[in-house]
């Protein structure tokens, strides 16, 4: 049964998109079999798959439909497959509470071809990040070492909690991932650094991503980093990532 990893932060601008897509990626160039979905009304992911100017063959919000039948995912690639999403998600908002039981019922009818699936969340928190922690085993979160980082990260936390004790008792948190470090340290991201990994201990990954505009620019070439700029210390960084969140699992 193929495992289901929702990436997740309900704090904007700390490359949730960027890791789920590059993860996904790297995760199907080692063979394993990747069922990608876009679960935010923004599409980011899917443009980073397939452009921003192509409306994708399969889409996430007919699972919310509740739907009988199986959604076929988009091939992207040898083991790699997308589910995508556009603005049309964001109706969701307005359903009833028993939507957020839609996503991991259709995910149950399908998730068994897969090794893993990789949940791409919005930065926000609402019926669609509800519903992919319930259709979720794992939460992996990225964050970046900036002031407020903690308090987005405790509110997370709490609402990782909730989901637990209300509907997915056996929902883990896989770790929290540095990203958009500083290439030159500075003092204010050092000592953030250290208070996360004080405060969190082992729950933060060792590989931390540094800031680089290859990673930035490669998603609007559909590549990930290790496609792009394959002998860069950033690529390096992402395959470090890829066989670090392996070990965990």
């Amino acid at each position: 049964m193929g495992k289901v990893i929702s990436v997740i932060n309900q704090k904007g601008g700390v490359g949730k998109t960027t890791i789920a897509f590059n993860l996904a990626k790297g995760l199907a160039k080692k063979g394993n079999t990747i069922l990608a979905i876009d679960n935010d009304p923004q599409g980011n992911l899917t443009s980073a798959f397939i452009g921003s100017h192509q409306k994708p063959a399969a889409d996430i919000l007919n699972f919310y439909k509740n739907q009988a039948e199986i959604v076929i995912p988009q091939t992207i690639d040898n083991n790699l497959y997308l589910i995508g999403a556009d603005i049309h998600l964001s109706k969701v908002s307005d359903s009833g509470i028993d939507v957020i039981f839609n996503l991991k019922e259709g995910l149950d009818r399908m998730k068994n071809r897969y090794d893993y699936v990789i949940i791409d969340c919005l930065p926000s928190f609402g019926y669609l990040n509800m519903a992919a922690l319930k259709a979720s085993d794992y939460v992996l979160v990225p964050t970046k070492p900036a002031p407020f980082s903690l308090e987005g990260l405790r509110d997370l936390f709490d609402s990782v909690e909730k989901a637990k004790k209300r509907f997915n008792p056996d929902l883990k948190i896989i770790g929290i991932v540095l990203n958009l470090v500083e290439g030159r340290k500075t003092i204010i991201g050092e000592e953030i650094e250290q208070v996360l990994r004080d405060k969190f201990g082992d729950l933060v990954f060792t590989t931390k991503i540094s800031r680089a505009t290859a990673i930035e620019e490669s998603p609007s070439e559909q590549k990930s980093i290790v496609e792009y700029s394959p002998e860069s210390k950033h690529a390096d960084l992402f395959n470090q990532l890829v066989d670090e969140l392996l070990e965990r699992m």
